[in-house]
């Protein structure tokens, strides 16, 4: 029963490292996540100003030339946001694969550890009938022994 004991303790060793392991992964991608959003919303922040900048130059008169200059930096920070939204959309699903793994990762831990708290009491409640037979043996022979004298 030994052998069983230590094999199962050593799959629940390697199972909670593979926990770890995912959930350290799965920190990381938010970090990732919230990196990745936080540039996207100073980017939308620096279009809003910059909109609002325009329009309060459009109602007092702006040379034309600085009205393309202006047109053309927004449209390549409309490009910089769609390109940002993608990777905001990427790291939300990487995000959320390695929550998944970090869910499953968890689920297994758990299963090798109700085995393993099964097999104790198992092993437990084993000795315990082992230590009552030897003890109702030793009073048998306690008693036969003081019956004979």
């Amino acid at each position: 029963m030994e052998v069983r004991k230590g094999r199962l303790e050593k799959i629940l060793f390697v199972k909670k490292a593979e926990k770890e392991l995912a959930s350290t992964e799965y920190q990381e991608a938010i970090s990732q996540f919230e990196d990745e959003g936080h540039k996207l919303y100073d980017l939308l922040k620096r279009k809003e100003q910059l909109e609002g900048t325009l329009q309060d130059r459009l109602q007092h008169g702006i040379p034309i030339e600085n009205l393309k200059q202006q047109q053309f930096f927004i449209g390549n920070l409309e490009k910089n946001v769609l390109n940002q939204q993608r990777k905001v959309s990427h790291a939300r699903a990487f995000m959320n694969l390695k929550e998944e793994r970090l869910k499953e990762q968890s689920i297994e831990c758990r299963k090798y550890e109700v085995l393993d708290d099964k097999q104790k009491l198992f092993i437990k409640q084993n000795e315990k009938r082992i230590e009552t037979s030897f003890i109702d043996e030793m009073s048998i022979l306690h008693y036969t022994h003081h019956t004979n004298r």
